[in-house]
């Protein structure tokens, strides 16, 4: 599901990056989203302690191009 998003996301040009901001202790999600691409970008205080990552757009089209080889 979230591979249809990020294709959604980036099929409008104006799209450069998205980004997503799992809690600090959901380990799992921090490596689901890593697979996909996204860095670290910072930690951040919202109403939970949360990382805050990003999958740029020019990330995500090389990553693609790789799964074609």
């Amino acid at each position: 599901m979230m591979e249809i998003t990020l294709v959604r996301c980036f099929a409008n040009p104006t799209v450069m990056a998205v980004l997503v901001d799992p809690l600090v202790n959901n380990t799992r999600a921090h490596r689901f989203y890593e697979r996909l691409g996204f860095q670290l970008v910072e930690r951040q205080r919202f109403s939970d302690d949360c990382f805050v990552c990003r999958l740029n757009r020019t990330d995500w089209h090389a990553s693609k191009s790789l799964y074609k080889k």
